[in-house]
């Protein structure tokens, strides 16, 4: 089945990128066609786009001592079906990072898991989504491989908190 899938993802993106109409950057968030640069949907204030201090200060790295204190989630097949608007995953994760300008930010890491055993894919996202069961109930910003942060704009505190959250899921689903 996940093979199945990879290969109609890859025809899909093939036969759009040779008619020119890719749908979005090579790191797979949206573009808006007139840039360069990642549109993040849903952006409603200052604090959740912007260039972020991960380009100006080096990587954020994760702080074991702040994921000591945090706890994570793994996601049941139900909240992983509700989440399929992002695609179809194996396994997920959430961990809460913290309160920003009111709100409540969670980390949420999804991931395919091929025939080996080994990730295949893996989807990386903030939310401020308190619960999983409808992904339309808050605000989903997703995270590239590569300069992870570059699309938030937080305090390092807050980034650190945010990248031992990610780190925090992954290695929870790495060992399950």
């Amino acid at each position: 089945m996940n093979a199945k899938l990879r290969y109609l993802c890859v025809a899909v993106c093939a036969s759009l990128a040779l008619v020119g109409c890719t749908p979005g950057d090579s790191l797979g968030t949206p573009s808006d066609g007139n840039s360069d640069q990642p549109v993040v949907e849903d952006s409603t204030s200052s604090e959740e786009t912007g260039t972020g201090e991960q380009e100006q200060d080096g990587p954020i790295l994760s702080d074991e001592d702040v994921m000591a204190t945090m706890t994570c989630e793994v996601l049941t097949e139900d909240q992983l079906s509700a989440l399929g608007v992002f695609g179809t995953f194996d396994r997920g994760a959430r961990v809460e990072i913290g309160e920003s300008n009111g709100a409540t930010w969670w980390a949420v890491v999804l991931e395919v898991v091929g025939d080996d055993g080994t990730v295949d894919a893996r989807s990386s996202f903030i939310t401020k989504s308190a619960t999983l069961d409808d992904f339309s109930d808050g605000t989903w910003i997703e995270l590239p491989s590569e300069n992870t942060w570059q699309n938030v704009d937080w305090d390092h505190d807050m980034l650190v908190r945010g990248q031992s959250a990610l780190t925090l899921a992954r290695r929870t689903l790495a060992a399950s």
